[in-house]
């Protein structure tokens, strides 16, 4: 424990420092044409001014000058023009569109043709107590979309993780993946269609997971362990949102997948049940689908269901596994002046649990949950919107998560729980972002179980979106 603090205060100390020196550093510096622009156009105004003057002078001494104006005016013409095309990319509005990030959505801003977007998680380092300390270049994403006309739009997500797809020393090793693949058909604000690779419409993170967008350099554990996030399955919805005849704005999005495969499912998650597209068995699907309503702004409730069999025609002893799995999450999220909260619940049950420990070859209290739940609350609150401290000194948050899940709450007959799978996590950090875009994480994290073991750790992280 001691440790784990000397290691917090030691790189909080690091990123104290780089905050209050950042503002005088020419990282920071920013070229603006417009200002330049500005100053081009007084010139040319000064040089017709001069002009004017011209006309009561003699024809051969008027000719003469006159040329030589031109022929300035021709230079300073050409550096406009210079200076606006250089600045053909559009600062982007980092508006969301049909339940995806920001940058995911900025293809749907552009009027046609090819865009491009994404993210990184570049450094994350981890400290923990009696552990070595990591640091990993976790992600960095590309979103890749193409506008064909204001009704076809396809949309991609292409994920880079831990810096090398080679193994290190330590035999573990990066990936290469396709997050979303999917072509979006609009019809009008009210029903769309959707097809592909798609992010499974579930909780709060699975959609909208730019670094930009939650606090923590983590994201929550209830959405990664109850809640498999980053989930992506193939298949085919509707989505859209209704606006006018309502207060506020209620927008949906429902999805046919190919379902989970129990094969996957553990005592410690779901994670691994997830096909992700990659040659997946489609002998079961599932439907899934995610409420939103902005009754007014800043506030914003959301729930989502996902229903479906997980078996995908394994058998044991010649029965038929069926393992139907539900699960149902209710969220709530607010943005008020200064203040960031959010707060879920999410629960699920799972049939033939039975089946699927004696398929997946677990015993004991290595069993599956037939019942899961997990919650958490957070909340954070932006000290720079209280006074004015300049242009890099927009954004300081402190925040405060707490979790609880257990992804053992009810075990099949025959089975044991096993308390280290009653989880909670405290996590204490800030966020700094010196431009709306980058943000600099830093928090500390203690994990706690039922069976007495405990964690401590600190993490440091870099993110940023374009």
């Amino acid at each position: 424990m001691k440790n784990a603090f000397s290691s917090m205060w030691r790189v909080g100390g690091v990123f104290l420092l780089i905050l209050f020196l950042f503002p005088s550093l020419d990282v920071f510096s920013e070229d603006k044409p417009e200002e330049r622009i500005r100053e081009l156009e007084k010139k040319i105004q000064l040089l017709t001014e001069e002009i004017q003057k011209m006309k009561s002078e003699r024809p051969t001494e008027k000719e003469d000058r006159i040329e030589e104006i031109e022929r300035r005016l021709e230079i300073l013409a050409e550096e406009i023009q210079d200076i606006k095309s250089a600045a053909v990319v559009e600062e982007p509005t980092y508006e969301r569109a049909f339940g995806l990030g920001p940058a995911a959505s900025k293809v749907y801003r552009i009027n046609r043709g090819l865009s491009i977007a994404g993210y990184g998680e570049l450094a994350v380092s981890q400290f923990r107590e009696d552990e070595d300390n990591i640091i990993d270049a976790q992600r960095l994403i590309l979103y890749a979309g193409y506008k064909f006309n204001d009704r076809i739009i396809f949309n991609s997500e292409i994920e880079f993780e831990h810096g090398t797809t080679e193994e290190n020393l330590d035999e573990r090793e990066g990936s290469v993946s396709v997050e979303f693949a999917s072509l979006d058909f609009l019809i009008n604000d009210y029903f769309n269609l959707r097809g592909g690779l798609l992010l499974v419409p579930f909780g709060i993170i699975n959609e909208v997971h730019e670094p930009t967008t939650f606090f923590g350099v983590l994201r929550p554990d209830v959405e990664r362990f109850v809640i498999p996030t980053t989930w992506r399955e193939s298949g085919a919805g509707i989505f859209g949102e209704v606006s006018d005849i309502i207060p506020g704005t209620l927008s949906y999005r429902a999805y046919v997948i190919n379902s989970l495969d129990s094969r996957g499912f553990s005592a410690s998650g779901n994670r691994d049940a997830r096909p992700s597209g990659n040659r997946a068995r489609f002998n079961d699907f599932a439907f899934v689908s995610r409420l939103e309503y902005d009754p007014f702004p800043g506030i914003k409730f959301g729930g989502s269901w996902f229903i479906g069999q997980t078996g995908q025609n394994e058998r044991v002893n010649g029965e038929k596994i069926d393992g139907l799995f539900q699960m149902y999450e209710a969220d709530m999220q607010l943005l008020w002046k200064g203040l960031e909260a959010r707060a879920l619940f999410v629960y699920s049950f799972l049939d033939d649990a039975d089946l699927i420990n004696i398929n997946n070859g677990l015993e004991g209290d290595e069993s599956v949950g037939d019942e899961q739940f997990g919650w958490y609350v957070e909340a954070g609150y932006n000290l720079f919107s209280l006074v004015d401290w300049g242009e890099y000194l927009q954004y300081f948050a402190p925040f405060i998560r707490f979790e609880k899940f257990d992804t053992q709450k009810s075990v099949p007959a025959g089975f044991t729980r096993n308390p280290a799978n009653d989880r909670q996590t405290l996590t204490l950090g800030f966020s700094y972002k010196p431009i709306p875009q980058v943000v600099i994480k830093a928090d500390y994290q203690r994990r706690d179980n039922e069976a007495d073991i405990s964690s401590d750790q600190f993490n440091l992280g870099l993110g940023f979106v374009f």
